[in-house]
C-alpha cells in the first residue's frame, strides 16, 4: 500500500508542476506559489474535516524547525513554477530528483530529526550515481528539440 502512495505521489507531482508552472507564468511564480497553498490549505482543512486524519493537531510544544516546513514548500512551489516554465517538466523533475535523493541519503545515514539511522551503503551510492548519470544525460539532450507541426495548416 506504501509503495502505491509513492506512486501516486509521483503522478501528483508530475501534474502540480505542470498545472502551476502554466499558473506561473499567468500571474508569477510566487503569486501561483500563493495560490497553490492557500488552496491546498483549504482542501486539507475540507479533509480534515471529513474525518480524513492521521494523527492529533496540535500547536503547542513544537519545536522551532516544525513550523518551517511551509516556508520550504512556498519556495520548492515558486522555484519548480519558474524553472518548468523554462525548462521542461522532465529536466526540472530529474534535477530535482537526483538532488533529492542525494539529500535524502544523507538525511538518512545520519537519521535527521530522530529517524532510524539506515546507512549509506555502495549499492545505495550506486544507484544515486545512475541517477545523476540520468539527469546528466537528459541535460545534455535538451538542445535537440523537435519542432511542432504547424496545426494551422490542414
Amino acid at each position: 500500500m506504501v509503495f502505491l502512495l509513492a506512486a501516486f505521489n509521483g503522478v501528483l507531482s508530475a501534474l502540480s508542476r505542470v498545472v502551476n508552472a502554466a499558473l506561473g507564468t499567468y500571474v508569477g511564480s510566487l503569486e501561483s506559489s500563493w495560490i497553490n497553498h492557500v488552496v491546498g490549505t483549504a482542501f486539507a482543512g475540507l479533509l480534515l474535516l471529513g474525518g480524513l486524519s492521521t494523527g492529533t493537531l496540535q500547536w503547542g510544544g513544537l519545536a522551532w524547525y516544525y513550523w518551517i516546513g511551509g516556508c520550504f514548500g512556498v519556495g520548492v512551489v515558486a522555484a519548480s513554477n519558474y524553472a518548468v516554465a523554462r525548462i521542461g517538466a522532465v529536466l526540472f523533475g530529474m534535477i530535482v530528483l537526483a538532488i533529492q535523493l542525494a539529500t535524502s541519503a544523507g538525511l538518512d545515514h545520519y537519521g535527521v530529526l530522530g529517524g532510524d539511522p539506515i546507512p549509506l551503503t555502495g549499492m545505495r551510492l550506486g544507484g544515486l550515481g545512475l541517477l545523476v548519470a540520468g539527469a546528466l544525460l537528459t541535460l545534455t539532450d535538451r538542445g535537440r528539440k523537435t519542432p511542432r507541426p504547424d496545426r494551422r495548416a490542414s
